[in-house]
């Protein structure tokens, strides 16, 4: 009795015969597609042949092992394979439009080689599917994903500290997510050069299909300064994430001491315009000025004081935003 177990994808066959002297006459059926069916009934047919060249030969029960396939390549023609094996060793290849045996298969693959090469239509079919029939399959498959083979999503990628490994030590932790495909280059650096005691976790999945890890470093406290992780991924197109360690802290100790700088200046400002304004105001009733006219309100818009004042502002505000985009730049870079 046969017994067959048959998978055909267009991308790969694989399959397994295993056969006894004594019940290679029982009658089977194949179900399927067109060319499945094509396929199933090309192998039955092939098999009984097989048995037949080594019925001499064989003992019982004996083994058949095949595994078929084809490859494209953008530009290039279509690669395809069908190799078959004997009792668990490599037995025959279909090559071009004829079989021919394994190297060190002996006379007996010789034998069955010489036998398959007589069926012409046997031929045929195996060379109609692997040329044809699986190609075609296969490109469908590429069509059908194109836009998920080609999807590119950009990482995000931030540092912390967890927990030190000895006292005095650092626990240094680079986060990247979000991103996708999945092959993804993360490590600890000093300057130019990877550092040897990188760790990696497994690449796990996000719930939305994209990619998460993290690499971790664990150094000496005061090793820690001049360190650095630098993500690759093809969604970078070459331009690779680098976030130093300690920059974030800088960056937000220049901007609180940025913010306190400004609002300092703006309270003396505010209150040497007060004072100007006051000390004017007293003096009006005894001095008359063209600059000061008795009653004026220095207040007024159209008051030299007041214009004075607000040019003083306008530069401090100017100074603030050339301040800013420097801090920008330092962030970006």
């Amino acid at each position: 009795m046969f017994l067959l177990i048959l998978f055909f994808s267009g991308l790969f066959c694989h399959g397994e015969i295993r056969a006894g002297k004594k019940n290679s006459g029982v009658k089977m059926s194949v179900v399927g597609t067109g060319e499945e069916k094509t396929l199933g009934r090309t192998w039955l047919k092939g098999t009984v042949i097989l048995q037949d060249a080594l019925e001499d030969s064989i003992t019982d029960p004996f083994e058949l092992q095949i595994s078929a396939g084809c490859t494209l390549h953008a530009g290039k023609a279509c690669e395809s394979f069908l190799n078959g094996a004997y009792q668990g060793s490599d037995f025959l290849s279909f090559q071009g439009s004829s079989w021919k045996p394994s190297p060190r298969a002996g006379s007996r693959a010789q034998n069955v080689c010489t036998v398959l090469n007589h069926y012409k239509d046997i031929k045929e079919i195996v060379q109609r599917l692997l040329c044809n029939t699986c190609p075609q399959f296969l490109a469908g498959l590429f069509e059908a994903g194109k836009s998920e083979l080609e999807r590119q999503v950009k990482p995000e990628a931030w540092l912390s500290s967890g927990p030190s490994q000895w006292p005095g030590s650092l626990h240094l932790v680079c986060h990247v997510s979000g991103f996708y495909p999945k092959p993804v280059r993360v490590m600890w650096m000093r300057g130019t050069q990877e550092q040897s005691g990188t760790r990696r976790s497994d690449v796990l999945p996000n719930a939305d299909g994209t990619w998460y890890l993290q690499a971790t470093l664990d150094v000496a406290s005061g090793e820690a300064a001049g360190l650095s992780c630098r993500v690759k991924h093809s969604s970078l197109g070459g331009h690779d994430i680098v976030i130093h360690w300690g920059g974030y802290s800088i960056l937000l100790t220049l901007m609180c001491l940025t913010v306190m700088v400004t609002l300092v200046m703006l309270v003396i400002q505010g209150t040497c315009c007060r004072k100007q304004s006051s000390k004017k105001n007293v003096l009006s009733p005894h001095i008359t000025n063209a600059a000061f006219p008795m009653g004026a309100n220095t207040q007024d818009p159209r008051n030299p004081a007041h214009q004075l004042c607000l040019a003083q502002e306008t530069w401090i505000k100017t100074r603030i935003l050339k301040l800013k985009i420097s801090l920008n730049q330092l962030w970006v870079t």
